[in-house]
């Protein structure tokens, strides 16, 4: 009996199709299928993996207890949360086979033979023969295909070089976690500042362009240049700039414009895209990088995009093949005219015979309509448009054009190109312009051109945006397509306490973390790309058999020692963000002695000039304000110090509060303090503009959810059901009443009408 182990439970469905069921007989070889669940095995912390006279030592985030020694270290596995039931299901499904089949996801990076190999080694599984499939997707001829060509591995996983690979890289994966000890030590002693390879090169990449921006004056220049009837610009590109347009001498006369070639050109459709192209893309149009890495996964369990992490460029001939039959079909759902794919044949540039799952693009499965596509979440439409039209782009003829070069008979030095469109080939199917030219007019050079006063600016450096990103990492072949990707989805990701980085549709900023983070990089192994330009090198050799991964390994201790000294400096020097403000909305005073200020205004409502006085003087006022839940009331209250955040400040602190008829109201920030889970924690009382009452209270810190009426923003009631739960919100953990379900009020019946 054959036992097929697949990564997850979408692939063991696929299997079945293509090859018959769970259990039966394909090319007359008996077989059963079970699957995982993604990585079922995990590291235990640093601490559990050491021996006992050392724990204390690796506990320690004290950066006195490092560099950590790979020797130390046991290496040993634990299951992850909530595996327990899967891998007895995978034991008992495997029981009886003397062939296991690795059928987990064929990554370049070994990721698919590290996690069988952790199943096979934690469940201690012996069989016979041990065999891998190695298939570019999961539709049905792929799936036939790699089971008749199964290849044969060692018994011993340590003899399976692309397991090697993938324990070498998690190895040091977990190594790397030192760096992210030493920048926390560094920062404001309170943050926890994640390093690691691609996490420093984005913060230090979109670190260093905020500051080209920052830096960057809009300084005008001018200098004098041509222009003839069409709108054309003759330049001399070793002219004189002048700081004044007085200063530039325009006192010339016309010239005849002298066209030196005309030249038919054509330029081939763009590269296909990898995931990182798609998603930066994407993020123009408001997705986020972990939305499209959730859909598109989903998409290809059901075959209708291809392997998401992929590293290929391009396809091969059998995979170019697969999809030609669907042009047509694809075409016409995502909206091109398949008359203008005229060009079928394979692109030398896009179809190459080489690379595994082939670049990303449509599945062999076609949707009906876009709408069809809505079930597997947000954003799938446009996932597969953009990927459609991208592929679909190397079917149409090349975009052509006529370039015209030209120069002034009277003053030969100054010059112009046009471009003039001639037909728009695969510009009609795919059209995404990747640069911007300066005033370009598509139009032919005229006959004469008169010379004027130019007004120019120094270019201004892009802001850096997903997009900008994921080319500046390409650039520098930084991590993979898919990898990038989720790295980004990760340190853009609001819902983490200590986020790197801000995304607001797709254009990037620091958060307060990422701006520590990026002032603890300068100079460090850690934030200088070629590291990670490195580790990829000792991967390839590695999974060639031509390095001893533990020699990789040990170099970490030189690395981390280095950062330790580079970071304890730049740690001296870090300026931490601040806030501008305006002088004029607070007043200062003296209290015993002492020089304070305090703000004009509270909760919006602006002090008048008596309040004021009467506040220097310890008095106490009444004010009428609007609370965030919009409610028109008074509070009485006096000038005193209070404390935000561990800082200290002076202003206006309410004692009782009243509504508009002076009846007495409920602080809406009052908190209520009890024990959660063995810790001593607070909560607001009031939520939605409801205040707990003490038997709602009572219930909620003994666990037990409860329903009541509440009141929206926009003041309408309803009714809902909810608990006490730990959040996230923008970054920061908190605890508070959460709602869980909303509840519908039955509709009144309608009366009938006699």
């Amino acid at each position: 009996m054959i036992g097929i182990l697949t990564e997850k439970a979408s692939a063991a469905r696929n299997f079945e199709k293509a090859l018959g069921g769970k259990e039966g007989t394909f090319n007359g070889e008996q077989y059963r299928i079970t699957h995982a669940r993604g990585h079922l095995y995990e590291l235990y912390d640093p601490y559990q993996l050491v021996d006992e006279e050392l724990q204390k030592k690796y506990k320690s985030w004290n950066t006195k207890n490092l560099p950590w020694k790979r020797e130390d270290f046991r290496w040993k596995k634990k299951q992850t949360k909530d595996a327990s039931d899967i891998l007895k299901t995978i034991k008992s499904d495997l029981k009886g086979c003397d062939e296991l089949v690795i059928a987990t996801d064929d990554d370049p990076s070994g990721e698919g033979e590290l996690l069988a190999w952790e199943i096979i080694d934690g469940l201690s599984l012996k069989p016979e023969k041990i065999t891998r499939m190695y298939f570019v997707d999961e539709s049905r001829n792929s799936i036939q295909k790699a089971f008749k060509e199964r290849k044969l591995l060692d018994r011993e996983m340590d003899k399976d070089l692309d397991y090697v690979k993938a324990d070498f890289r998690s190895k040091w994966d977990y190594l790397s976690m030192q760096f992210t000890r030493i920048a926390t030590a560094n920062g404001d002693g309170k943050s926890v500042l994640r390093q690691g390879r691609l996490k420093s090169a984005m913060v230090k990449m979109v670190g260093d362009q905020l500051k080209k921006v920052d830096s960057y004056k809009k300084e005008p220049f001018y200098e004098l240049r041509f222009k003839d009837e069409n709108g054309n610009m003759y330049i001399n590109k070793k002219g004189k700039r002048f700081k004044t347009p007085e200063e530039v001498d325009i006192d010339l006369e016309s010239s005849p414009v002298i066209v030196d070639s005309t030249t038919l050109k054509k330029t081939p459709p763009p590269k296909l895209l990898d995931l990182a192209g798609l998603s930066a893309q994407l993020s123009t149009r408001g997705l986020k990088a972990r939305t499209v890495l959730s859909t598109y996964q989903k998409m290809y369990e059901d075959q209708v995009v291809s392997y998401p992490r992929t590293e290929d460029k391009t396809i091969t001939p059998e995979q170019f093949e697969e999809l030609l039959p669907l042009a047509d079909q694809i075409a016409q759902v995502v909206g091109i005219d398949p008359s203008l794919l005229t060009y079928r044949k394979r692109r030398a540039s896009h179809v190459k015979a080489q690379g595994a799952h082939g670049a990303n693009r449509p599945g062999p499965r076609v949707p009906e309509d876009l709408s069809d596509l809505k079930k597997y979440g947000p954003g799938a439409d446009k996932i597969y448009t953009l990927l459609a039209k991208n592929f679909l782009a190397m079917l149409a003829p090349d975009y052509e054009y006529e370039q015209q070069k030209g120069h002034l008979e009277k003053y030969p030095d100054y010059k112009a190109v046009t471009d003039i469109p001639k037909f728009r080939g695969w510009k009609a199917v795919y059209n995404v312009s990747e640069s911007e030219e300066e005033e370009a007019t598509n139009k032919k050079l005229g006959k004469n051109a008169d010379p004027f006063a130019y007004e120019g600016f120094p270019p201004k450096p892009a802001a850096p945006t997903m997009k900008w990103l994921m080319k500046q990492l390409a650039k520098h072949e930084v991590g993979t397509g898919a990898t990038r990707t989720s790295i980004y989805a990760d340190v853009t990701n609001a819902n983490t306490r200590f986020p790197l980085l801000v995304e607001t549709r797709g254009k990037l900023s620091m958060s307060e973390f990422g701006n520590i983070s990026y002032q603890l990089l300068p100079g460090t192994n850690i934030g200088n790309l070629e590291m990670t330009e490195q580790l990829v090198k000792q991967m390839q050799a590695v999974g060639e058999g031509k390095a001893d991964p533990n020699e990789f390994l040990d170099q970490m201790e030189k690395l981390v020692m280095e950062d330790m000294e580079v970071m304890k400096e730049n740690g001296k020097k870090i300026v931490h963000k601040t806030y501008e403000r305006n002088p004029d909305d607070y007043v200062k005073t003296t209290i015993d002695g002492k020089e304070i200020e305090f703000k004009k205004e509270f909760s919006g409502t602006v002090f008048t000039p008596e309040q004021i006085e009467a506040l220097k003087n310890g008095e106490t006022i009444e004010v009428q304000f609007k609370t965030k839940m919009g409610q028109e009331v008074k509070a009485r209250g006096k000038l005193e110090e209070q404390k935000f955040k561990n800082r200290k400040f002076w202003g206006f602190k309410p004692e009782e509060y009243f509504d508009l008829d002076g009846n007495p109201v409920k602080d809406e920030t009052e908190y209520v303090e009890c024990e959660w889970n063995g810790n001593k924690v607070k909560f607001k009382r009031v939520f939605g503009q409801h205040r707990f009452t003490d038997e709602e209270v009572a219930d909620l810190v003994a666990g037990r959810q409860i329903e009541t009426v509440f009141t929206s923003k926009k003041g309408k009631p309803f009714k809902a059901k909810g608990c006490l739960q730990e959040q996230v919100f923008r970054g920061h953990k908190f605890f508070g009443f959460k709602i869980e379900e909303f509840i519908k009020e039955p509709k009144a019946k309608k009366e009938n009408k006699q």
